[in-house]
């Protein structure tokens, strides 16, 4: 049984989910054990949000994984409704890049980090099929796919940043608002 092109690119937000729940799940004991050790494993320039994500509650976190997920809904909609597949190969390339991460960080920790597991097991796997399935239908070509990845790969920090700022702002108003 063959999953159709449509199905597959709906799976982005089901698999960002399911990998984002393990983030959800293990973000804050574990940062809460381990920041002093990754601010000391990062770049200069990077210690800084270390010490911004090591605040970041899980209800916070939570918060932002809502955000991004609602970004990966509308991706996965404009690819279906044949308005373009531009803006989802470039979220798809952020999510699979992000999971490539997520090892790197284990591998050079030597130690588990959150989103390890569902980024071996769903974010590498989901894409490499997604990819196949994308060039083999002939919606995106390898040069234009490895454009796409490349993109994913220089954007995906900044996109992270960018929606935690977003997050943090947002959900004292959001908190505020659900208590009135």
């Amino acid at each position: 049984m063959s999953i159709d092109t449509h199905t597959l690119i709906w799976l982005l937000p089901a698999s960002f989910m399911v990998h984002d729940f393990e983030e959800i799940m293990f973000w804050e004991p574990w940062m809460n054990r381990h920041a002093g050790e990754l601010k000391r494993r990062v770049p200069k320039f990077m210690a800084t949000h270390v010490d911004a994500f090591a605040g970041t509650s899980t209800a916070q976190l939570s918060f932002v994984v809502c955000l991004i997920f609602s970004v990966t809904v509308v991706a996965a909609l404009l690819a279906t409704a044949a308005v373009g597949h531009a803006f989802f190969l470039l979220i798809s390339g952020m999510f699979f890049v992000h999971g490539f991460g997520h090892i790197g960080q284990s591998v050079a920790m030597h130690k588990y980090v959150p989103g390890v597991i569902t980024s071996a097991l769903i974010v590498i796997p989901y894409g490499l099929i997604l990819y196949w399935r994308l060039v083999g239908d002939g919606l995106v070509d390898l040069s234009s796919l490895c454009v796409y990845l490349l993109l994913g790969a220089v954007l995906i920090m900044p996109f992270i940043l960018v929606s935690h700022r977003v997050g943090a702002y947002l959900y004292p108003k959001a908190v505020r608002s659900l208590i009135r």
